[in-house]
């Protein structure tokens, strides 16, 4: 594996991301739009000049899918990835994404036994499972769940995987 100046950039970007995510869950745009535009202005000095652009794009396609329809990511979270898929290309972001949601259910259980809130997630599980039989309306089940929602912050989760997909190969995608 090579390092460059983009890994430094990388560093600072997820070390700041999950302070400030785990501190006010929010990742903030005065970090993320800078490494966007470090990662293009990086990328060509490295390696081909699409590969920052073209991870930035993915990134951003694939976290606005998890934004808009999953609920897995937040706005921050979407710019998290754009940044780092600028820095580190099209593959490593989506190894990274992968191994971010293989971390994810440990880390939330963790995060939530922490926080005392195990016993409502498993609550809401056994809740979810009854309406879901009884087809029952899913909008009307989680607006009378929404409030009681335990937030958990995915910030330190998809940094986990950036430090993981760029440290090694797995899982070798093309």
């Amino acid at each position: 594996m090579d390092w460059d100046a983009r890994d430094l950039v990388l560093v600072a970007l997820l070390a700041i991301a999950t302070t400030t995510d785990i501190l006010t869950g929010k990742i903030k745009n005065w970090l993320t739009f800078p490494v966007m535009a470090a990662g293009l202005a990086l990328g060509p000095l490295v390696t081909e000049w699409w590969q920052a652009p073209v991870g930035l794009g993915l990134a951003f396609g694939l976290g606005v899918v998890l934004w808009r329809f999953g609920g897995a990511y937040r706005p921050g979270d979407v710019k998290l990835v754009m940044a780092a898929g600028a820095l580190v290309g099209p593959e490593t972001i989506l190894r990274a994404m992968l191994i971010g949601f293989l971390l994810n259910f440990p880390f939330a259980l963790v995060v939530l036994t922490l926080k005392g809130r195990l016993g409502h997630f498993l609550r809401f599980c056994a809740a979810l499972g009854r309406a879901l039989l009884r087809r029952q309306s899913l909008s009307a089940f989680m607006a009378e769940w929404d409030s009681k929602t335990t937030v958990v912050p995915f910030g330190p989760v998809i940094a986990a995987g950036i430090v993981a997909a760029r440290l090694q190969g797995w899982p070798d995608i093309w």
